[in-house]
């Protein structure tokens, strides 16, 4: 019994002296901080709406660009006196090529989301998800622009995804 306590105990120390020798490693945190926000929400054809219609997509090809804004929220004040940029970040479940799909039967589709900033257009995806519009355009009447577009895998069916912005 006392060999067996004495073991047991050994085998502890080990695994605690191992945990204790281990190598430091680092957290990179990163973030911004602004003293100018605005809230802005989603217009397509005019109307307040978080629902992008996509419309149909042939297999392996693309269906017609839909346009669509990001302005300020109604009864929102966006004071970006002395910014020279509004930014836009896009998370979600972007490859390289755009927006996949994160349900449906088509899973091997994407929505093509492309930015229209006045400086040019910008695709997203995932290496560029972060665009700079000159601060003017969201506070003009047609807000930030956008345009997405189904694009059609080799398997057919519905598309189902969304972003956050």
């Amino acid at each position: 019994m006392k060999k067996q306590f004495l073991a047991v105990s050994a085998l502890a120390l080990a695994v605690m002296s191992g945990s204790a020798l281990a190598a430091p490693q680092d957290v990179q945190f990163v973030g911004t901080v602004t003293d100018v926000t605005c809230d802005i929400q989603a217009s397509v054809n005019g109307s307040t709406n978080n629902y992008v219609q996509l419309g149909n997509a042939p297999l392996n090809d693309v269906a017609t660009e839909v346009l669509f804004s990001l302005k300020p929220a109604a009864g929102t004040n966006c004071n970006l006196q002395g910014a020279n940029t509004a930014s836009v970040t896009w998370i979600g479940s972007f490859d390289g090529e755009g927006l996949m799909a994160q349900s449906g039967a088509a899973l091997d589709a994407k929505a093509l989301l492309v930015a229209k900033p006045a400086s040019g257009s910008v695709k997203i995806e995932n290496t560029l998800t972060q665009v700079d519009f000159a601060a003017s355009e969201l506070t003009g009447n047609n807000g930030l622009q956008f345009s997405a577009q189904l694009k059609g895998g080799t398997t057919p069916g519905d598309y189902i995804s969304s972003a956050a912005f």
